[in-house]
């Protein structure tokens, strides 16, 4: 229990300290005030008790101070408030001052008991004003100097402007001499890659056909058909290979000169796939190992025909070549949302990750497929086919689980 002595000591804090102390309920009636308040508000001894809190605050800001005491009973705990703001109270007389105020809370006979602590800033307004006053002279004072300063700067740079130029145009050629050395290194590796790529493809079919020729002169009775007929089977394809290697070379050559345009028409993509698969399935002497569909009931879209016959060809073909032949792959189309979206997914040896960043570089023949032919120049051309229908591209591969391509071409009704 407390002492008489401090319960006197108490009291003689409430009554003689010089900070505004009002006791109110948690319904803001006053209920206890310290003389400083009661001096600080203009008001007579007991004046204020009994009147709600909001009596001591201007009109305009009554009724949200109703809502904050609600929202303060909720959830009581010790703050301040007005710090670093324009919080007004409001004199006897009607006269506005700003104050800072902290509130705390404790209980007495079972009852929320809140307590401001309530000062007078007026002072300290004025020291801020005058500050500010003075900062602003400052800066003024500061941007003459700064005025002075730049002139002065100016001055300077007018002086190194010549320097400058020069620096900057020795700068230019020692860059456009550095991309000039890099363009010729670029080429010179492009020619060792065609140089190397070229010798290998070009020499394997050509060796198959000239085995094949001799052989089949040695087959002359009718007995000897079905080896005839391989070997005739191994010219064309070492032909058809040939021929592939020779289209790959004639529309990059075309494509870096500009030379291939976009023209769009209208036709059935499900009627166009199906053929395309057909194709696909006797070229690889293998039938029903692309398995198509078709999502949505819309069929007809607007590209170039042949670019995209090119693009699907050369995917489809990869598609077959890096998968086992006894694995299906999925070849889906859909046109959905102004979009047209085709899916290729295979479940073959799958791209490296660490070389997947080179995908569609020119030339580029990933570790694990050297043994199969290729130039590296596809997926090369099928990007910029893709760019010139304004088409995008994305791929996920894992190698020895597949890889997907998804590509999407926007469609305009």
């Amino acid at each position: 229990m407390q002492s008489q002595d401090d319960y006197e000591a108490y009291r003689a804090l409430f009554r003689y300290s010089s900070l505004g102390i009002i006791i109110s309920n948690s319904e803001g009636v006053i209920e206890q005030i310290n003389p400083f308040a009661n001096d600080l508000f203009g008001y007579e001894d007991n004046e204020l008790i009994g009147q709600k809190i909001e009596v001591l605050l201007p009109q305009r800001f009554k009724g949200g101070h109703v809502q904050r005491r609600s929202d303060y009973n909720a959830n009581p705990k010790a703050r301040a408030i007005g710090i670093g703001m324009d919080l007004l109270a409001l004199k006897k007389n009607g006269t506005e001052f700003p104050v800072e105020i902290s509130l705390a809370h404790y209980e007495a006979n079972g009852k929320t008991q809140i307590m401001s602590f309530i000062t007078d800033i007026t002072e300290r307004k004025k020291t801020m004003e005058e500050l500010k006053k003075l900062n602003v002279e400052l800066e003024k004072k500061v941007s003459e100097r700064t005025i002075e300063l730049s002139e002065a700067i100016m001055e300077l740079q007018h002086t190194n402007e010549h320097l400058n130029y020069e620096m900057e145009q020795r700068k230019k050629a020692e860059e456009e001499l550095w991309a000039a050395f890099e363009k010729e290194k670029e080429l010179s590796e492009l020619k060792s890659r065609f140089v190397s790529m070229a010798s290998h493809e070009f020499r394997t079919p050509l060796s198959g056909i000239l085995s094949s020729v001799s052989l089949i002169a040695k087959y002359q009775s009718a007995s000897d058909e079905d080896k005839r007929n391989r070997h005739i089977q191994t010219i064309k394809t070492s032909v058809q290979h040939l021929t592939n290697i020779l289209n790959d070379f004639l529309s990059l050559d075309k494509l870096e000169e500009g030379k291939i345009k976009c023209y769009p028409s209208v036709f059935s993509i499900v009627d166009f796939t199906k053929e395309l698969v057909d194709e696909m399935h006797a070229l690889f002497n293998q039938d029903n190992r692309i398995v198509y569909e078709h999502q949505g009931d819309v069929v007809l879209i607007s590209l170039d025909k042949d670019m995209l016959r090119n693009v699907l060809i050369n995917l489809l073909s990869n598609a077959m070549k890096y998968s086992k032949a006894t694995t299906k792959i999925n070849f889906i189309t859909e046109v959905r949302n102004e979009k047209l979206t085709i899916t290729i997914q295979d479940y073959g040896i799958g791209i490296p990750e660490a070389e997947q960043k080179h995908l569609f570089e020119r030339f580029f023949r990933a570790q694990n497929v050297l043994n199969v032919p290729g130039t590296g120049l596809g997926l090369n051309i099928v990007k910029r086919y893709l760019d010139l229908m304004e088409g995008s591209m994305d791929f996920k591969s894992r190698e020895n689980e597949g890889t997907t391509f998804t590509i999407v071409f926007p469609q305009r009704s």
